[in-house]
C-alpha cells in the first residue's frame, strides 16, 4: 500500500503543467533535396525554401548528408567546436544547456555511419538543438526529427518542437518539463502526509 501511494505522489509531482509552454511544428514531412541548396528551415515561421530566405536556422542539403546552421541555431554536437559532429540523439534524452554546442554558422558532414550517435541513412533519428528567435528571443532548447540520406532521394524533416521558456525539453516530447522546484514542493507535501498517516498507523 504504501508502495503504491509512494507511487502516486512522484506520478503527480512530476507530470507536466497544464498550460504547456512547447512550440509544437505538427508533422511537416518537408523534403531535403539532393541538391547543394538543399533546403532552408526558418523554425520561429515554419517556413522552408529551397532558396535562402531572411531568418533561416537550418539547411540540410545533399539529402541531409550535410548540414547548415545559422549563427543563431546550433545543432547539438560531441563537442563545442563547429567542426565537431552533429548527435543523432535518443528518445527522451534532455536537451538543455548541459549539452555541446558550438558558436557561429556552420556546417557538418560526418554526422551518417554506423557510430554510436550518429544518423542510420534512410532512418528516422533526432536532432537536439538551442536556438533565437528571429526577435533574438531564448535561447530556446528543442529537438527535430529527420530522415537523412547520402545524397539519394527519401530524406525528410518531418517535424520539430522547441520550449519557448528556455527549459530543456525532452526528445520527442510535446509537452514541458516540469519545474523542479514545483515537483519538489508537491513531492515534500505529499510525503510528508504519507510519513505522518503511516506512523499513526503503526502507533493503534
Amino acid at each position: 500500500m504504501t508502495s503504491l501511494l509512494l507511487f502516486v505522489i512522484l506520478s503527480f509531482a512530476i507530470r507536466p503543467s497544464a498550460q504547456s509552454a512547447v512550440i509544437y511544428s505538427g508533422v511537416q514531412n518537408i523534403a531535403i533535396p539532393t541538391t547543394f541548396d538543399g533546403v532552408y528551415l526558418d523554425i520561429d515561421t515554419a517556413t522552408s525554401s529551397t532558396s535562402v530566405i531572411t531568418g533561416w536556422d537550418v539547411n540540410p542539403f545533399f539529402g541531409g548528408y550535410a548540414i547548415g546552421n545559422s549563427a543563431a541555431f546550433q545543432p547539438v554536437r560531441s563537442g563545442t567546436g563547429n567542426s565537431d559532429s552533429i548527435l543523432n540523439l535518443a528518445y527522451g534524452t534532455l536537451v538543455d544547456s548541459l549539452l555541446n554546442y558550438a558558436v557561429g554558422e556552420a556546417g557538418s558532414s560526418d554526422h551518417i555511419g554506423g557510430g554510436a550517435y550518429q544518423f542510420t541513412e534512410g532512418a528516422q533519428g533526432y536532432l537536439g538543438f538551442k536556438f533565437t528567435t528571429n526577435s533574438s528571443a531564448g535561447p530556446f532548447y528543442g529537438w527535430m526529427r529527420l530522415t537523412l540520406t547520402a545524397n539519394t532521394s527519401g530524406a525528410i524533416i518531418h517535424d520539430w518542437a522547441y520550449d519557448d521558456t528556455g527549459a530543456g525539453i525532452f526528445i520527442g516530447s510535446i509537452t514541458s518539463v516540469p519545474e523542479p522546484s514545483r515537483a519538489l514542493l508537491v513531492m515534500v507535501g505529499l510525503a510528508s502526509t504519507l510519513l505522518r498517516r503511516h506512523r499513526q498507523m503503526i502507533a493503534k
